[in-house]
């Protein structure tokens, strides 16, 4: 008996395994004749997008970008021109204080020179009272030799040589005053301009010998900021001639420019000369641009523009007829463009007038109507085709 269920349950196990066999062949079949074959398409040629520009022709105004650091047209460095002690300092005369001109900034004892100054005055009196003696004697000798020789006398018989040394001795004399008074006068000293100091080395009961350094001082009213260019864009600014005098109104404007953070300041000014000499280090030539009243002490408003200060510098050029302005990154190269014609991109190479980082002046090569590419495509072939793309109106 279990033998025969043992067979029983092999012949079972046998049977399931076909019949699950057979019932997944049945739905392979089925499955292959219901699905569809998939249909054959010609692949689409995808063609890249460019962004371009219509050429249009226009009147441009060259701007010249330079760079430099202002410092004051006038800077002296304050000595004594006497020797003794500092009895004085002026509350200007301190390190970003302002002075006017003839204001005493210090004064030295002056007693020395006081007693100098009367002593030559002594010398002058005497001096004068030579002289007239002698003016007294001469007549003297001159009517008695007219009585007894009846004609002028001349030479030592008219007393020329003592009155000539007495009127030397004279001379001599009221020098030595004018020299004392000189002195006395330098034991004030004055603001020779309108200014700032920028050092000051000496402070009250301090010994100042003859030419001790005291400070350093700089006039507000102008400042220069040398700034170097090439020669190619020279040939854009209309600078004043060598020698020549130009109003300020007709010289070339630049507008200086510093920024500190997220504030941007900026000053007028104008190029008033250049150097005329190439620079044997970076082959530049400097022009000299002048800021009046940088500190703005004359209105009393505006951030001041400090000595030394380093500013970028945009220099009003000349303005040109029929010329084409472009992006910067438009140019390919040096001299090159793509354009867009039918839907195909060429290469074309133009007449570049100036270029900076951030435009380019073109004035040949391409005519008015035509489509220049301002975007950027990787991997360019000449002739191939291009899917223009309208330019946004909000870009620059």
């Amino acid at each position: 008996m279990e033998q025969q269920a043992t067979n029983l349950n092999r012949r079972l196990k046998i049977i399931s395994t076909f019949a699950v066999g057979i019932i997944g062949i049945v739905l392979a079949v089925v499955l292959a004749k219901s699905t569809k074959k998939p249909e054959s398409k010609t692949p689409e040629l995808k063609l890249p997008s460019v962004e371009v520009q219509i050429v249009e022709t226009t009147r441009h105004s060259y701007r010249i970008q330079s760079q430099g650091t202002a410092l004051p047209r006038t800077s002296i460095r304050l000595v004594s021109e006497v020797s003794g002690r500092v009895v004085s300092v002026a509350e200007s005369f301190d390190v970003g204080q302002i002075f006017a001109k003839d204001d005493v900034l210090l004064k030295i004892d002056s007693r020395d020179y006081e007693l100098a100054l009367a002593q030559a005055r002594s010398q002058v009196a005497q001096a004068e009272l030579r002289l007239q003696m002698e003016v007294k004697e001469a007549d003297v000798v001159r009517r008695e030799w007219q009585l007894l020789n009846q004609d002028e006398p001349t030479g030592l018989q008219a007393r020329e040589p003592q009155l000539a040394s007495a009127r030397a001795a004279l001379e001599a004399a009221l020098a030595a005053e004018e020299a004392a008074k000189r002195n006395l006068d330098r034991c004030e000293i004055r603001a020779p301009f309108d200014g700032m100091v920028a050092r000051a080395n000496v402070r009250p009961s301090q010994f100042a010998a003859l030419a001790t350094p005291l400070g350093e001082l700089f006039a507000t009213d102008v400042s220069e900021v040398r700034l170097p260019l090439s020669s190619n864009d020279l040939s854009f600014i209309d600078l004043p001639k060598p020698g020549a005098k130009v109003a300020l109104g007709q010289a070339p404007k630049v507008t200086l420019s510093a920024r500190a953070g997220e504030r941007r300041t900026e000053w007028p000014g104008h190029i008033l000369r250049s150097e005329e000499t190439v620079d044997p280090m970076n082959r530049m030539v400097y022009v000299v641009a002048q800021v009046i009243d940088p500190y703005g002490l004359a209105k009393r408003d505006g951030a001041p523009l400090r000595s030394g200060m380093f500013v970028r510098a945009s220099i009003e050029g000349r303005t040109q007829e029929n010329v084409i302005v472009l992006p910067r990154h438009a140019l390919r190269g040096r001299n090159q463009v793509w354009i867009v014609s039918e839907n195909k991109l060429t290469f074309r190479t133009v007449k570049v007038a100036f270029a900076d980082a951030k435009q380019v002046i073109v004035t040949g090569g391409i005519q008015p109507g035509e489509q220049v590419v301002v975007s950027l495509l990787a991997a360019v072939v000449d002739g191939m085709g291009v899917k223009v793309r309208e330019a946004d109106s909000t870009d620059e």
